[in-house]
C-alpha cells in the first residue's frame, strides 16, 4: 500500500510540473515523506529518489522577465540563461540536486556565497548570481560556449585539468543540451596536446645531446629544434 502511494506521489507530482528533484523518503515511523530539500533530511540516502526536474520548453512570464532585466543588465546573453535553466531546473526555484545544487541556476553553496546569495530558494537572487557566475565563465573562456558551459557543470578545475571539456559523459551530454536548446550544435573533440619541446644540447666538452628533458645544470649551449 506504501509503495503504491509513494508511486501515486511521484506520478501526480512529476506530471503536475510542480516539482524537481524531489525526495521521496520513508522516515523510521514507516510514514511517507515528500521533501522539495536534501537540509530537511538526516542521515544517509537509503530510501532516497530523486525525481528529475520537468523538461518543459515554456518559460514561466514571471521569470521570462526577470532573465531579461538581468542580462541586460549583466550584458549575458538571454538565450544563454534560459538554455541554462531549462537544462539544470527547468524553472524550479524549489530544485535540489543529489549534489547540493539549489534553485533555478542549481548554485552551489560556495558559489551562491561568492555572490552574495543569501537565500537560494530565492528566484531573483538565484537567477542573478547564475547570469553572474556564467558572465564571469564567458569572460574567463573569452566567449567560448562550450567551455562555458563546461565550467559551469563540472567547474573550472576540471576543464583546466583537461585542457577543454572534461570527458565527463554528464558534462559533455551538458554542454550538447545547452547548445541545442540555444539553436546551436557542437561536437565534442579530444582537447589539442601540448606539442612537446626537442633539445639540441652541446655540452662544454663538445658532446651532443637530442632530448625532451634539459639537464639540471645548464652549462653548455642549448638549441630548440621544433
Amino acid at each position: 500500500m506504501k509503495r503504491k502511494l509513494i508511486l501515486f506521489c511521484c506520478a501526480w507530482l512529476i506530471g503536475s510540473g510542480l516539482y524537481a528533484a524531489l525526495v521521496v523518503r520513508q522516515d523510521k515511523n514507516g510514514h511517507i515523506v515528500l521533501s522539495n530539500t536534501l537540509d530537511r533530511i538526516s542521515g544517509g540516502t537509503n530510501g532516497i529518489s530523486f525525481l528529475s526536474p520537468s523538461r518543459s520548453h515554456t518559460v514561466p512570464m514571471h521569470y521570462q522577465e526577470k532573465i531579461a532585466a538581468l542580462t541586460q543588465k549583466h550584458n549575458v546573453s538571454e538565450d544563454l540563461v534560459i538554455a541554462v535553466a531549462r537544462t539544470e531546473s527547468g524553472f524550479n526555484p524549489f530544485a535540489v540536486s543529489p549534489k547540493g545544487a539549489v534553485g533555478i541556476m542549481q548554485l552551489m553553496k560556495e558559489t551562491a556565497r561568492q555572490y552574495g546569495v543569501i537565500n537560494r530558494y530565492n528566484a531573483h537572487e538565484n537567477i542573478e548570481a547564475g547570469v553572474k557566475h556564467l558572465k564571469y565563465l564567458l569572460e574567463k573562456y573569452r566567449g567560448n560556449i562550450p567551455l562555458t558551459l563546461a565550467a559551469y557543470n563540472a567547474g573550472e578545475e576540471a576543464v583546466k585539468k583537461y585542457n577543454g571539456v572534461p570527458p565527463y559523459n554528464e558534462t559533455r551530454n551538458y554542454v550538447r543540451r545547452v547548445m541545442s536548446l540555444m539553436g546551436m550544435s557542437y561536437a565534442l573533440s579530444s582537447p589539442a596536446h601540448m606539442k612537446t619541446k626537442i633539445y639540441k644540447y652541446i655540452s662544454p666538452t663538445g658532446k651532443t645531446t637530442i632530448t625532451d628533458t634539459l639537464p639540471a645544470d645548464i652549462d653548455g649551449t642549448v638549441e630548440v629544434i621544433n
